[in-house]
């Protein structure tokens, strides 16, 4: 995941530099063109076989993660394939124009007419007063702060309460505990995998009912709160729909999980 991030900056320069190039009527240098489809190459490489990882890993965390990026894909009508077969055809597009060569016809698996009908879309949504909500963008997921802080720091006035911070303990344990035992959730039956999202779904409760407490209080830890807005921005989100695409993330996983049922009873 780090080198994908770090590479991103990168390719965000030398494709401005190649868009302007284009732009002003200039053939754009040819060992630009090549680094730059080569690196994109490399990146889709990386990036398929991460996808791998996560999808075939044991750990609940680790499957949630690679659901969640598909379901966030799939609300934009995209997937992952399709963007990685996608970013192949734009490097191969990239290397015909370095040797003076025709471009590759597109590939069958994508509908051209509906990327430039989105992508004019998404241009006169910028520029008209409407904030943008479409898939998140390379390079505002590259300068996205990262959540490095807490909720709480522990100090806050609240936490004076014996009864409030028993509870906190009392959730950050029971948490951790689900969270530990969530690294195995691949080998589960299906009606524990479906147990295991019932309990993940009591925690999630908990947890919420106890951040209205201190939000309504505006004891929140402010720089949480700026990073997390942060990444939700660059993921082109608000608070709301992040919700919503945490419960369409499990909602999947419990579906595949009645679905492994069914093909075991």
């Amino acid at each position: 995941m780090e080198s994908l991030n770090s590479a991103t900056p990168e390719f965000a320069t030398e494709l401005a530099r190649i868009q302007l190039d284009m732009q002003i009527g200039q053939m754009p240098n040819p060992d630009r063109l090549r680094k730059v489809a080569q690196g994109i190459d490399a990146a889709v490489d990386d990036w398929e076989n991460l996808l791998a990882r996560l999808n075939l890993s044991n750990d609940f965390q680790t499957k949630e993660y690679y659901k969640l990026t598909q379901a966030h894909l799939a609300s934009h009508g995209q997937s992952s394939e399709e963007i990685c077969i996608m970013m192949r055809w734009q490097s191969q597009c990239m290397l015909a124009m370095a040797e003076n060569r025709p471009p590759p016809f597109p590939p069958s698996e994508i509908d051209v007419m509906r990327l430039m009908n989105e992508a004019k879309a998404q241009q006169q949504e910028q520029q008209g007063s409407k904030k943008k909500n479409g898939p998140p963008s390379l390079n505002a997921m590259a300068a996205a702060e990262k959540i490095t802080s807490t909720p709480f720091t522990g100090k806050e006035p609240a936490f004076q309460s014996d009864t409030v911070r028993e509870e906190y303990e009392a959730l950050c344990r029971d948490h951790s505990s689900l969270i530990e035992f969530g690294g195995s959730y691949a080998t589960f039956d299906p009606m524990g995998k479906i147990a295991y999202l019932d309990e993940l779904e009591k925690i999630e409760e908990r947890w919420d009912v106890f951040f209205a407490r201190f939000s309504l209080l505006g004891q929140l830890n402010q720089k949480f709160v700026k990073q997390c807005n942060a990444f939700l921005d660059s993921m082109g989100m608000t608070e709301e729909q992040f919700r919503e695409l945490l419960k369409v993330t499990h909602d999947t996983m419990r579906k595949d999980a009645e679905r492994e049922r069914g093909l075991v009873v």
